[in-house]
């Protein structure tokens, strides 16, 4: 049986946001051992993960997504700066984050809302923290958050647009998750 692992999610391109991963792999990499995001091609943000699922489910959520999918969100999404995520206290995910902005709130709510409304999630998903995960976090050292704040000072703002939103498949390898639009 066909089986994929699954999200809903908007790739986001833009020269600036290379630049600021590579200035940031080249400044954090003294501070900690970090597992760098294959590539600036696989920048994304995620608006539901499934999981595994098969090619049928797939197919049927591309119908169920195709009003949304076609159309083209022209609005500004500002990196604020870069942050991670916690795993029982300990820095876990290093991502850039998005300004709060209503528009991309909007969208993630109407991804959720179709899903429901055509009974393909039983609930709505609550919680969104919108980001683009630059690495995974195995260790840091003491300095990691100092390299951290002076990255974010001379933070140069990257606005992007516009997000289109996609089924991409995240294909697990041992050099780290490579994503592909699906449909």
């Amino acid at each position: 049986m066909c089986t994929k692992r699954i999200f809903i999610g908007s790739f986001v391109k833009h020269e600036m946001l290379d630049n600021l991963y590579n200035s940031s792999k080249l400044i954090l990499n003294d501070t900690g051992i970090f597992k760098w995001t294959r590539s600036p091609e696989n920048f994304h943000i995620t608006f539901h993960f499934f999981g595994e699922m098969s090619c049928p489910e797939i197919e049927k959520l591309q119908k169920i997504l195709q009003d949304i999918a076609q159309q083209s969100y022209d609005f500004d999404l500002q990196i604020q700066g870069l942050n991670f995520f916690r795993r029982k206290g300990r820095p876990a995910v290093l991502f850039a984050e998005p300004q709060s902005n209503k528009d991309l709130y909007n969208l993630y709510q109407d991804v959720q809302n179709q899903l429901f409304k055509t009974g393909f999630i039983n609930e709505k998903q609550t919680k969104f923290a919108p980001h683009i995960t630059f690495a995974r976090i195995k260790k840091t050292q003491v300095s990691f958050e100092e390299a951290l704040k002076r990255i974010n000072q001379n933070l140069v703002p990257v606005k992007l647009h516009p997000l289109k939103i996609e089924i991409i498949e995240s294909v697990l390898s041992p050099k780290g998750a490579l994503y592909r639009a699906v449909y």
